[in-house]
């Protein structure tokens, strides 16, 4: 209950009609001037005090548990990280395995190629050592029939001459 100053004033009267004024004004100096209700008492501000503790152990919990989410989103985001870390070795080994059995297929084709040529370079030297057999025997018929025929023509005319 708060008093204004006009119910003070009304209490001073009372004193002063009962106790003279000299003890009225004593005992009004020892009432809490006007609006002293709104002053905080000792046992208000530990009141306040447990209140402001209660709220911040409310918010350290809140934070904690807040942390305690955020570790996990974080922790899942990592694991989704690793996941795809392990999908994309994947992917790459797979590449890299297609890509070693590209490379065995183009040198098998290599090889095939290679085997090709060197059979092809065979029969064009086969033929060449044929045809190079063939002309040397013709040659040597030719000369040895020329050489008998220069020997026939020698003996013909040393017997002419004699």
């Amino acid at each position: 209950m708060s008093i204004d100053e006009r119910a003070r004033h009304d209490l001073y009267l009372a004193f002063e009609s009962l106790l003279g004024s000299e003890r009225a004004d004593h005992l009004m100096e020892m009432l809490p001037p006007v609006g002293w209700a709104d002053v905080a008492t000792k046992s208000d501000l530990h009141g306040l005090e447990e209140r402001m503790d209660l709220r911040f152990q409310a918010t350290a919990g809140d934070l904690q548990r807040l942390e305690e989410r955020m570790d996990l989103r974080f922790q899942a985001v990592a694991d989704e990280l690793h996941g795809l870390e392990e999908r994309m070795d994947l992917r790459f080994q797979a590449v890299a395995d297609e890509l070693h059995g590209l490379e065995e297929r183009t040198k098998a084709r290599f090889e095939t190629v290679d085997h090709s040529i060197e059979s092809a370079a065979n029969a064009v030297r086969a033929e060449l050592h044929t045809a190079i057999r063939e002309q040397t025997r013709t040659l040597m018929l030719g000369l040895i029939a020329a050489l008998a025929t220069m020997t026939s023509i020698s003996l013909t005319a040393i017997a002419l001459t004699r």
